[in-house]
């Protein structure tokens, strides 16, 4: 008798639980968080790195993006529209540029998502090291456009955004 209070008890609790998960969550805004700071990861290099691991990483960093993504940071002196095949052309070059590099997303913020697309807003703290040795650390407010593709999300465009100082 007090097993069977306490089995109907625990399964009201997980129904609530669920309940709460699938009305209050949510769960799209999360997928474009993760797949952002999952790119922000895969632009991370080093020079000890292997030409495997950078290959690897690449291809993840290839795969997040739209067959054609604009990139526009006057910051880093980068304006163009990127084809999704030529996007390890440019990561070799970036490569020759910046030996040391990583990219951190901070207090991002998901403003709109009207599937299949999605808008958010993101600090960048970008730490790199020139082929000369000298520093060009930055942070940036970035402002990514994602469009859902075949149930992922797609970076279709990134660009550096002014923010107003108080």
């Amino acid at each position: 008798m007090v097993n069977k209070k306490y089995l109907t008890a625990g399964v009201i609790i997980i129904a609530a639980a669920a309940s709460f998960l699938i009305l209050f969550v949510d769960w799209e805004a999360r997928a474009v968080k993760k797949h952002l700071h999952t790119l922000a990861k895969d632009l991370k290099w080093s020079a000890e790195e292997n030409r495997l691991a950078a290959a690897h990483r690449i291809r993840r960093l290839q795969e997040g993006l739209a067959e054609n993504c604009q990139v526009d940071i006057p910051g880093y002196k980068v304006s163009r529209s990127v084809d999704k095949k030529d996007v390890p052309t440019y990561m070799m070059m970036a490569r020759n540029y910046y030996t040391d590099l990583s990219v951190d997303l901070e207090d991002m913020d998901v403003q709109s998502i009207d599937l299949p697309q999605a808008q958010a807003v993101a600090t960048a703290f970008v730490k790199a090291t020139g082929a000369d040795g000298r520093k060009n650390d930055a942070v940036l407010a970035l402002q990514f456009k994602l469009q859902k593709v075949e149930k992922k999300w797609r970076v279709t465009e990134a660009k550096e955004i002014e923010v107003l100082e108080r």
